[in-house]
């Protein structure tokens, strides 16, 4: 897996889809920044599968980012692939107040 976070959008006729590929922390910033400037759909899949490492500071721009979609967007946003500690760190963290987990 790659280090560096790559970004893959789809787009489907219900949603956009955003496939997040490597590591998030202080080095994807610029690619989360640039994220709610893609979205078109009034609501977002964001899949979480083939993330690495989650650190404190990709926690705050994940925040960032969530909060610039719900707010300028005005889209839900789902999150799929989490893992078992994505979820409970989300959930410690505040994410799923901007977020909402894939039902199962």
């Amino acid at each position: 897996m790659d280090a560096l976070l790559h970004i893959v959008p789809d787009r489907f006729p219900q949603y956009d889809y955003f496939a997040l590929n490597g590591n998030i922390d202080a080095q994807a910033e610029k690619q989360l920044k640039e994220l709610p400037a893609k979205v078109k759909q009034p609501k977002v899949t964001i899949d979480f599968s083939k993330t690495g490492r989650i650190n404190s500071m990709g926690i705050a721009l994940l925040l960032r980012c969530f909060k610039a979609i719900r707010e300028e967007k005005k889209a839900d946003i789902e999150l799929v692939g989490l893992t078992p500690m994505n979820t409970m760190l989300f959930k410690m963290t505040g994410i799923f107040l901007l977020a909402t987990p894939a039902k199962v």
